[in-house]
Protein backbone atom coordinates (compact mmCIF):
# COMPACT_ATOMS: atom_id res chain seq x y z
CA UNK A 1 0.00 0.00 0.00
CA UNK A 2 0.93 2.95 -1.34
CA UNK A 3 1.11 6.27 1.53
CA UNK A 4 -0.76 8.75 0.97
CA UNK A 5 1.36 11.87 -0.56
CA UNK A 6 3.96 9.31 -1.44
CA UNK A 7 4.82 7.02 -4.62
CA UNK A 8 3.77 8.71 -8.27
CA UNK A 9 2.71 11.60 -6.61
CA UNK A 10 6.04 12.25 -5.10
CA UNK A 11 7.85 11.31 -8.48
CA UNK A 12 6.24 14.12 -9.69
CA UNK A 13 6.69 17.02 -7.96
CA UNK A 14 9.98 15.92 -8.03
CA UNK A 15 10.02 16.06 -11.93
CA UNK A 16 8.38 19.08 -11.97
CA UNK A 17 10.59 21.04 -9.24
CA UNK A 18 13.29 19.78 -11.71
CA UNK A 19 11.74 21.54 -14.57
CA UNK A 20 11.05 24.72 -12.72
CA UNK A 21 14.60 24.59 -11.68
CA UNK A 22 15.55 24.42 -15.45
CA UNK A 23 13.19 27.54 -16.25
CA UNK A 24 15.14 29.59 -13.55
CA UNK A 25 18.25 28.80 -15.45
CA UNK A 26 16.46 29.24 -18.89
CA UNK A 27 13.71 31.89 -18.52
CA UNK A 28 13.49 32.51 -22.55
CA UNK A 29 13.01 28.55 -22.68
CA UNK A 30 15.94 28.48 -25.87
CA UNK A 31 16.90 24.48 -24.53
CA UNK A 32 13.06 23.76 -24.42
CA UNK A 33 11.55 21.38 -27.24
CA UNK A 34 7.94 22.14 -28.19
CA UNK A 35 6.67 19.58 -26.23
CA UNK A 36 8.39 20.42 -23.32
CA UNK A 37 7.09 24.07 -23.50
CA UNK A 38 3.50 22.82 -23.09
CA UNK A 39 4.38 20.01 -20.36
CA UNK A 40 5.44 22.96 -18.10
CA UNK A 41 2.33 25.12 -18.83
CA UNK A 42 0.15 22.08 -18.09
CA UNK A 43 1.89 22.28 -14.48
CA UNK A 44 0.00 25.14 -13.42
CA UNK A 45 -3.82 23.49 -14.50
CA UNK A 46 -3.08 19.45 -14.20
CA UNK A 47 -2.48 17.86 -11.06
CA UNK A 48 -0.28 14.94 -9.65
CA UNK A 49 -0.19 13.45 -13.73
CA UNK A 50 2.38 13.00 -15.91
CA UNK A 51 2.18 16.28 -17.95
CA UNK A 52 4.73 15.42 -20.32
CA UNK A 53 2.94 12.31 -22.05
CA UNK A 54 -0.21 14.67 -21.73
CA UNK A 55 2.25 17.23 -24.37
CA UNK A 56 3.01 14.64 -26.12
CA UNK A 57 -0.17 13.53 -27.05
CA UNK A 58 -1.79 16.90 -27.66
CA UNK A 59 0.89 17.73 -30.09
CA UNK A 60 -0.02 14.71 -31.65
CA UNK A 61 -3.36 15.14 -32.16
CA UNK A 62 -3.29 18.66 -33.13
CA UNK A 63 -0.31 18.41 -35.18
CA UNK A 64 2.13 21.41 -33.54
CA UNK A 65 2.88 23.25 -30.52
CA UNK A 66 1.09 26.36 -32.13
CA UNK A 67 -2.13 24.21 -33.28
CA UNK A 68 -2.55 23.30 -30.03
CA UNK A 69 -2.67 26.89 -28.88
CA UNK A 70 -5.08 27.79 -31.56
CA UNK A 71 -7.29 25.06 -31.34
CA UNK A 72 -10.92 25.84 -30.61
CA UNK A 73 -11.67 25.47 -26.88
CA UNK A 74 -15.00 22.88 -27.42
CA UNK A 75 -11.74 20.26 -29.10
CA UNK A 76 -9.51 21.39 -26.31
CA UNK A 77 -11.98 20.30 -23.69
CA UNK A 78 -12.96 17.12 -25.49
CA UNK A 79 -9.62 15.78 -25.39
CA UNK A 80 -9.17 12.90 -22.88
CA UNK A 81 -7.07 13.45 -20.10
CA UNK A 82 -7.17 17.11 -19.95
CA UNK A 83 -9.10 19.09 -17.42
CA UNK A 84 -11.22 21.94 -18.21
CA UNK A 85 -8.93 24.21 -16.76
CA UNK A 86 -6.01 23.47 -18.35
CA UNK A 87 -8.12 23.66 -21.51
CA UNK A 88 -8.95 27.33 -20.88
CA UNK A 89 -5.35 27.92 -19.50
CA UNK A 90 -4.42 26.79 -23.17
CA UNK A 91 -6.58 28.61 -24.84
CA UNK A 92 -5.78 31.99 -22.65
CA UNK A 93 -2.52 31.82 -23.69
CA UNK A 94 -2.82 33.84 -27.11
CA UNK A 95 -5.22 36.84 -26.11
CA UNK A 96 -2.69 37.49 -23.04
CA UNK A 97 0.45 37.44 -25.62
CA UNK A 98 -1.49 39.78 -27.86
CA UNK A 99 -2.55 42.01 -25.02
CA UNK A 100 1.15 41.90 -23.50
CA UNK A 101 2.19 42.99 -26.77
CA UNK A 102 -0.22 45.59 -27.54
CA UNK A 103 0.66 47.06 -24.41
CA UNK A 104 4.64 46.81 -24.70
CA UNK A 105 4.80 48.96 -27.90
CA UNK A 106 2.62 51.86 -26.04
CA UNK A 107 5.56 51.34 -23.11
CA UNK A 108 8.03 51.76 -26.38
CA UNK A 109 6.46 54.77 -27.46
CA UNK A 110 8.63 57.51 -28.26
CA UNK A 111 7.07 61.10 -27.14
CA UNK A 112 8.45 64.83 -28.13
CA UNK A 113 5.02 66.61 -29.09
CA UNK A 114 2.27 67.46 -27.40
CA UNK A 115 0.27 65.77 -30.48
CA UNK A 116 2.57 62.52 -28.95
CA UNK A 117 1.16 63.29 -25.69
CA UNK A 118 -2.48 63.81 -26.37
CA UNK A 119 -2.59 60.85 -28.48
CA UNK A 120 -0.86 58.66 -26.21
CA UNK A 121 -3.36 59.35 -23.51
CA UNK A 122 -6.35 59.33 -25.98
CA UNK A 123 -5.46 55.69 -27.05
CA UNK A 124 -3.77 54.13 -23.28
CA UNK A 125 -5.51 53.24 -20.17
CA UNK A 126 -4.94 56.28 -18.48
CA UNK A 127 -8.43 57.70 -20.24
CA UNK A 128 -10.68 57.14 -17.06
CA UNK A 129 -14.06 58.63 -15.87
CA UNK A 130 -14.43 61.96 -17.34
CA UNK A 131 -17.07 62.86 -14.58
CA UNK A 132 -14.49 62.49 -11.38
CA UNK A 133 -10.89 64.22 -11.54
CA UNK A 134 -8.29 61.78 -11.95
CA UNK A 135 -4.56 62.35 -11.36
CA UNK A 136 -2.25 60.38 -13.94
CA UNK A 137 1.43 60.24 -15.21
CA UNK A 138 3.40 59.31 -18.36
CA UNK A 139 6.78 58.41 -17.23
CA UNK A 140 9.63 58.49 -19.86
CA UNK A 141 13.53 58.10 -20.03
CA UNK A 142 15.60 61.13 -21.42
CA UNK A 143 15.07 60.18 -25.13
CA UNK A 144 11.30 60.56 -24.86
CA UNK A 145 10.62 57.05 -25.09
CA UNK A 146 7.48 55.65 -22.50
CA UNK A 147 8.77 53.83 -19.44
CA UNK A 148 5.40 53.15 -17.56
CA UNK A 149 2.41 55.21 -17.81
CA UNK A 150 -0.01 54.84 -14.50
CA UNK A 151 -3.05 56.87 -12.63
CA UNK A 152 -1.94 58.16 -9.46
CA UNK A 153 -5.09 59.33 -7.58
CA UNK A 154 -9.03 59.37 -8.62
CA UNK A 155 -11.27 61.87 -6.67
CA UNK A 156 -14.49 63.48 -6.85
CA UNK A 157 -16.34 65.64 -9.18
CA UNK A 158 -14.20 68.88 -8.26
CA UNK A 159 -10.72 67.83 -6.13
CA UNK A 160 -8.28 64.80 -6.30
CA UNK A 161 -5.20 64.62 -3.78
CA UNK A 162 -2.25 63.49 -5.15
CA UNK A 163 -1.13 60.14 -3.85
CA UNK A 164 2.61 61.26 -2.88
CA UNK A 165 3.69 57.74 -2.16
CA UNK A 166 2.26 56.09 -5.45
CA UNK A 167 3.89 58.39 -7.67
CA UNK A 168 7.37 58.39 -5.83
CA UNK A 169 7.33 54.62 -6.49
CA UNK A 170 6.64 54.15 -9.80
CA UNK A 171 9.35 57.04 -11.12
CA UNK A 172 11.65 55.15 -8.45
CA UNK A 173 10.56 52.14 -10.32
CA UNK A 174 11.25 52.76 -13.91
CA UNK A 175 14.09 55.03 -13.60
CA UNK A 176 12.30 57.61 -15.55
CA UNK A 177 13.96 61.03 -16.25
CA UNK A 178 10.90 63.38 -17.04
CA UNK A 179 7.30 62.67 -16.16
CA UNK A 180 4.03 64.57 -17.91
CA UNK A 181 1.41 64.56 -15.41
CA UNK A 182 -2.19 64.90 -16.18
CA UNK A 183 -5.48 65.72 -14.60
CA UNK A 184 -8.65 66.00 -15.71
CA UNK A 185 -11.51 69.00 -15.24
CA UNK A 186 -15.06 68.03 -15.69
CA UNK A 187 -16.41 70.21 -18.27
CA UNK A 188 -14.21 72.94 -20.06
CA UNK A 189 -12.92 75.11 -17.77
CA UNK A 190 -9.09 74.18 -17.87
CA UNK A 191 -7.66 76.91 -15.78
CA UNK A 192 -5.43 76.09 -12.61
CA UNK A 193 -7.07 76.35 -9.29
CA UNK A 194 -5.04 77.32 -6.36
CA UNK A 195 -4.93 73.33 -5.47
CA UNK A 196 -3.75 72.88 -8.60
CA UNK A 197 -1.09 74.95 -8.74
CA UNK A 198 0.19 73.66 -5.04
CA UNK A 199 -0.49 69.83 -6.45
CA UNK A 200 1.91 71.04 -8.93
CA UNK A 201 4.83 72.14 -6.67
CA UNK A 202 4.62 68.88 -4.60
CA UNK A 203 4.69 67.18 -7.15
CA UNK A 204 7.90 68.69 -8.70
CA UNK A 205 9.66 68.15 -5.40
CA UNK A 206 8.25 64.51 -5.11
CA UNK A 207 10.01 63.65 -8.55
CA UNK A 208 13.23 66.10 -7.62
CA UNK A 209 14.29 64.12 -4.82
CA UNK A 210 14.57 61.21 -7.01
CA UNK A 211 16.17 63.77 -9.87
CA UNK A 212 13.19 63.46 -11.97
CA UNK A 213 11.74 66.70 -13.98
CA UNK A 214 8.60 67.27 -13.93
CA UNK A 215 8.51 68.12 -17.69
CA UNK A 216 4.62 69.01 -17.58
CA UNK A 217 1.63 69.13 -15.72
CA UNK A 218 -1.42 69.37 -18.22
CA UNK A 219 -5.11 70.09 -17.38
CA UNK A 220 -7.75 68.03 -20.05
CA UNK A 221 -11.02 69.45 -20.82
CA UNK A 222 -13.97 66.90 -21.54
CA UNK A 223 -13.84 68.57 -25.54
CA UNK A 224 -10.67 67.05 -25.69
CA UNK A 225 -8.76 70.81 -25.04
CA UNK A 226 -5.78 71.01 -22.26
CA UNK A 227 -3.88 73.58 -20.55
CA UNK A 228 -0.17 73.32 -20.19
CA UNK A 229 1.77 74.49 -17.30
CA UNK A 230 4.82 74.65 -19.49
CA UNK A 231 2.98 76.25 -22.79
CA UNK A 232 1.63 79.06 -20.26
CA UNK A 233 4.95 79.83 -18.88
CA UNK A 234 4.09 79.19 -15.03
CA UNK A 235 5.87 75.78 -14.30
CA UNK A 236 8.73 77.90 -13.80
CA UNK A 237 7.42 80.05 -10.82
CA UNK A 238 5.79 76.86 -9.62
CA UNK A 239 9.60 75.50 -9.53
CA UNK A 240 11.03 78.68 -7.90
CA UNK A 241 7.98 77.97 -5.15
CA UNK A 242 9.77 74.95 -4.50
CA UNK A 243 13.72 76.45 -3.91
CA UNK A 244 13.40 76.14 -0.16
CA UNK A 245 13.63 72.01 -1.25
CA UNK A 246 15.28 71.94 -4.81
CA UNK A 247 18.22 72.98 -6.63
CA UNK A 248 16.15 75.44 -9.07
CA UNK A 249 19.08 76.58 -11.18
CA UNK A 250 20.12 72.87 -11.76
CA UNK A 251 16.14 72.09 -12.24
CA UNK A 252 15.26 74.94 -14.72
CA UNK A 253 18.49 73.70 -16.59
CA UNK A 254 16.90 70.21 -17.16
CA UNK A 255 14.24 71.43 -18.78
CA UNK A 256 13.93 69.91 -22.28
CA UNK A 257 10.08 71.36 -23.92
CA UNK A 258 7.83 69.38 -26.38
CA UNK A 259 7.00 70.31 -30.00
CA UNK A 260 3.72 72.54 -29.56
CA UNK A 261 2.21 71.24 -32.62
CA UNK A 262 -1.45 70.46 -31.16
CA UNK A 263 -2.12 73.85 -31.22
CA UNK A 264 -5.55 73.59 -32.35
CA UNK A 265 -6.34 71.76 -29.03
CA UNK A 266 -4.31 74.10 -26.24
CA UNK A 267 -6.05 76.99 -24.07
CA UNK A 268 -3.14 79.73 -24.04
CA UNK A 269 -3.59 82.22 -21.61
CA UNK A 270 -2.44 86.05 -22.68
CA UNK A 271 0.59 87.66 -21.98
CA UNK A 272 -1.12 89.81 -19.50
CA UNK A 273 -3.08 86.62 -17.93
CA UNK A 274 0.00 84.44 -17.61
CA UNK A 275 1.80 87.56 -16.04
CA UNK A 276 -1.19 87.92 -13.50
CA UNK A 277 -1.18 83.95 -12.80
CA UNK A 278 2.70 83.90 -12.12
CA UNK A 279 2.02 86.67 -9.71
CA UNK A 280 -0.45 84.46 -7.78
CA UNK A 281 2.04 82.08 -7.61
CA UNK A 282 4.31 84.32 -6.38
CA UNK A 283 2.22 85.53 -3.56
CA UNK A 284 1.21 82.19 -2.44
CA UNK A 285 4.30 81.18 -2.33
CA UNK A 286 4.81 83.12 1.16
CA UNK A 287 1.37 81.55 2.49
CA UNK A 288 1.83 79.28 5.44
CA UNK A 289 -0.64 76.39 3.73
CA UNK A 290 1.49 76.17 1.24
CA UNK A 291 4.61 75.61 3.11
CA UNK A 292 2.99 73.37 5.28
CA UNK A 293 1.66 71.20 1.83
CA UNK A 294 5.43 70.61 0.65
CA UNK A 295 6.85 70.57 4.51
CA UNK A 296 4.13 67.40 4.16
CA UNK A 297 5.20 66.10 1.16
CA UNK A 298 8.69 66.14 2.33
CA UNK A 299 7.87 63.88 5.22
CA UNK A 300 5.75 61.55 2.64
CA UNK A 301 8.71 61.42 -0.04
CA UNK A 302 10.65 60.51 2.85
CA UNK A 303 8.47 57.61 3.80
CA UNK A 304 7.63 55.87 0.65
CA UNK A 305 12.33 56.15 0.45
CA UNK A 306 12.22 53.58 3.86
CA UNK A 307 9.10 51.77 2.40
CA UNK A 308 11.00 51.76 -0.68
CA UNK A 309 14.93 49.79 -0.16
CA UNK A 310 15.83 49.48 -3.81
CA UNK A 311 15.04 53.27 -3.93
CA UNK A 312 18.38 54.24 -6.34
Amino acid sequence: MKKKGGGNDNIHAGHRERVRQRFFADPEMRTFSPHEILEYLLFYGVQRKDTNELAHKLIREFGSLSAVFDANIEDLTAFPELPERAAYLIKSIIPITDAYLKDSKKTSAIIDSYSDILSFYNHSSLSLNPNEEHVSAIFLDVTGRVKNFADISSGGASNVTVNIPRLYRYASACKASRVVVFHNHPGDTMYPSQGDLIATSVIIITLASLGVLLSDHIIRGNSGKYFSFFENSILDALTDVCSPFINTDEYKYSFKPFRSDAVNNSVLLSEAECEKLRDRIYDMANSANIRTQLEDAMQDIESAKSADPDER
